[in-house]
């Protein structure tokens, strides 16, 4: 069984252990043999490590030595009795256990866990709310900064100046213009203040509750959030709209697979409960 190291550099290493056919023999340190087919497990099981060798193949040498290195102290150790010294012993049961229940787990939740088509779309159907595109707004504004703990005086001054930006806006000036003029959000600026389309939930509470009540085309008041003061002009609102099945298809699989995922795992759970009782006490917590 292999398990992952992280050394110096960030580099990651392998550790193999296990006695194996001399085909296709990368290293033999006693006992224990690392294979083509334990590298190649390991790649595949690994997505970051696979990567980092297909642009440093050099690497590979590397971990081979470290895989060498590993096993030689692993061997002393085992000749000097560690296996028999409790700190050791509690660490393999509890790696052991680890081990025993992420197979477990995939043999008896994760294994045949599939959908039929019929399943997909009676679940689609029944959840058609969830894959709805919520009302979105399309927006511009200009924001005036005051300091994190501002004195009175300075937020009646970003106050001051948002104010004289918006009688400039009322009386026939380009809101963009103005944004790239005054504002002081530098990601919005250079772009006119220009927002893009947002839905709830992706702005402050304060500038999103004023933002989502003003009309297409309307311009806002001074809109006062932990940032400063805000002006903002909507030009657009796209309401809520139903997602067709197809479009959504891989998200309802995924949705449906993780549903049936958690249903087998509870099940598994309370059977696993009637044979092995359960004792917590979270009022002995730390």
């Amino acid at each position: 069984m292999w398990k992952t190291l992280v050394v110096t550099g960030c580099i990651l290493l392998l550790l193999g252990a296990g006695v194996r056919a001399q085909e296709g023999l990368i290293a033999k340190v006693g006992p224990y043999t690392l294979t083509q087919e334990d590298f190649k497990k390991e790649l595949e099981a690994n997505a970051q490590l696979k990567a980092l060798l297909q642009v440093r193949p050099d690497l590979k040498k590397l971990l081979v030595d470290r895989w060498v290195e590993v096993t030689l102290l692993a061997l002393g150790g085992k000749k000097e009795g560690l296996l028999k010294d409790p700190e050791v012993q509690a660490q393999i049961e509890e790696q052991t256990r680890m081990i025993l229940a992420q197979y477990y787990f995939q043999r008896k939740v994760l294994k045949d866990l599939k959908v039929s088509e019929r399943e997909l779309q009676e679940y689609y159907l029944k959840h058609k709310t969830d894959y709805e595109l919520p009302e979105r707004v399309q927006a511009r504004h200009i924001l005036v900064r005051f300091p994190a703990h501002a004195q009175p005086e300075q937020e009646k001054e970003a106050l001051k100046k948002i104010e004289e930006i918006r009688k400039k806006i009322a009386a026939g000036a380009d809101f963009a213009e103005m944004a790239r003029k005054y504002s002081e959000d530098p990601g919005t600026k250079e772009k006119g203040g220009d927002l893009g389309l947002f839905a709830r939930g992706q702005m402050v509470p304060e500038f999103e509750e004023a933002v989502f009540k003003l009309k297409v085309g309307e311009l806002s008041s001074p809109i006062r959030t932990r940032f400063g003061y805000h002006l903002v002009k909507v030009e657009a609102k796209v309401p809520a709209q139903s997602q067709p099945f197809e479009k959504v298809k891989n998200q309802v699989r995924q949705d449906l697979l993780e549903a049936k995922r958690k249903e087998k795992l509870q099940a598994l759970l309370k059977k696993l409960q009637k044979e092995y009782p359960v004792e917590v006490h979270p009022e002995n917590l730390p």
